[in-house]
């Protein structure tokens, strides 16, 4: 062998000696992260930590004596909120995919008064238990009701993000992000399961942020039919009560108390359900009883909001400055059956770009009275007594507050969907059967 040779053999072996360094090397790094399951950034596959991990941040505050466990930040691993004591959200607390909150009953929940906007937001994958009863309601609050100045707007109340489907968004399976940066929603599992919340009261929440910047009562955003809502009450808000973007999630038993703008909302292409929905403003505040929408931007597309509500109540500030008690435009679709609505300057009003809806017979109200209003069917002559003779503009006088009920001319929504709990009146509450007393409180 030369020397030439011999050196360009040495540099071969060397050169392909450093590539196996190299790779071995390589095969051998471990992958660094978060590597504590009880972080909310946990990341499974990661063998060394980084010093990464992000934990929602614990501690106390003594409010008037009192002792208050603090919440903030992202909750990355199972949690319970125990009766026995009482809870601070500080921020946007985060409940991360695949994490379920509960909630026992007889739980206090306060929004501190500390410069942040506080809010519990359920991410999509995230779960909510909170099964309150009747005698033990769960009850979002603002620490201002214990240290004074409770008002509206105080805190930003409770956000749900589902993966059902949304139409803002041009395409199949698209998502958005929510207001207020409570988190991504949308998808395409239209049974989607965020939880359960029952017998769960919210006060002073809907934190308006900016134009069209506002976060609600409850906001349950692209949240799926699986998700069980019921026995829900929004107080005093400073914006909606109950407020639908797009999904598929149904209500039944809902109160909203003197909220200053929608008691509820629906948008994005809603298309869930709801039974035995009460609405009483105050005359110094609130906008619109429902106000109903597929969207501002595009009236026609899809997947349409079209839900089915029946057995509503819905009171005014009975002066008729109230505005509407149902707003129906931006080209909603939506069946409603067996209303009591009064006290608005319009009891229902449509908008004209619902036209083909109404004609089509996918949009209409029926077996409902509009009475005591200024005007009682605005632009929906197809829905007054003279053409659709199940609903009226009578006086019942069956009303005492938002209890009672008309039983003649109602129809059984049961016969219509099965989800509907079977009854024979109109309005939302019988005064023999008060199903908002005790956990509810009035204005």
């Amino acid at each position: 062998m030369s020397i030439i040779n011999f050196f360009q053999s040495r540099v071969a072996l060397m050169t392909f000696a450093g590539f196996l360094a190299a790779g071995t090397f390589t095969s051998c790094k471990k992958k660094e992260g978060c590597t504590d399951p009880l972080a909310s950034n946990y990341d499974p596959d990661a063998e060394d930590s980084d010093g990464s991990c992000v934990y929602a941040s614990t501690g106390t505050q003594v409010i008037n004596g009192v002792t208050y466990t603090i919440i903030s930040g992202n909750i990355g691993s199972d949690r319970t909120l125990t009766s026995d004591k009482q809870w601070l959200l500080s921020g946007g607390v985060f409940v991360q995919s695949g994490v379920t909150l509960t909630i026992q009953p007889g739980t206090n929940v306060f929004a501190a008064d500390d410069n942040t906007t506080p809010f519990l937001s359920i991410q999509r994958g995230g779960n909510i238990d909170a099964q309150g009863t009747a005698a033990q309601p769960i009850v979002f609050s603002t620490i201002k009701k214990v240290t004074g100045g409770a008002a509206a707007g105080n805190w930003g109340g409770i956000i749900l993000n589902g993966y059902a489907s949304i139409n803002i968004c041009g395409t199949p399976g698209c998502t958005a992000e929510g207001e207020g940066g409570s988190g991504t929603y949308g998808g395409s599992d239209d049974s989607d399961n965020s939880g359960v919340m029952k017998y769960v009261r919210v006060e002073y929440a809907g934190k308006i942020l900016g134009t069209d910047n506002e976060l609600n009562g409850f906001s349950f955003n692209g949240v799926g039919s699986a998700t069980v809502l019921e026995h829900l009450q929004a107080y005093l808000g400073s914006d909606d009560g109950f407020e639908f973007f797009g999904g598929t999630a149904s209500l039944k038993w809902a109160v909203s108390t003197g909220n200053s703008d929608d008691s509820f909302d629906w948008s994005h292409g809603w298309r869930g359900k709801g039974q035995f929905w009460v609405v009483q403003q105050t005359s110094a505040t609130g906008d619109r009883g429902i106000e109903a929408d597929n969207w501002e931007t595009d009236y026609t597309v899809t997947p349409f909001s079209s839900p089915m509500i029946s057995n509503f109540t819905l009171i005014g500030a009975v002066d008729g400055s109230a505005n509407d008690g149902i707003r129906l435009r931006n080209g909603t679709k939506g069946k409603l059956w067996n209303g009591l609505i009064t006290g608005f300057e319009n009891g229902i009003k449509v908008g004209t770009e619902c036209d083909a809806h109404v004609t089509s017979g996918e949009l209409f109200a029926k077996n409902s009275v509009s009475y005591g209003n200024v005007t009682a069917w605005s632009n929906c002559g197809i829905f007054d007594p003279g053409t659709e003779t199940s609903n009226s503009s009578t006086d019942p006088g069956v009303l005492s507050g938002y209890v009672g009920v008309q039983v003649a001319g109602a129809v059984d929504p049961s016969s219509v969907d099965s989800w509907f709990t079977s009854v024979s009146f109109k309005g939302a509450v019988e005064s023999g059967n008060d199903w908002t007393s005790g956990w509810t409180v009035a204005l």
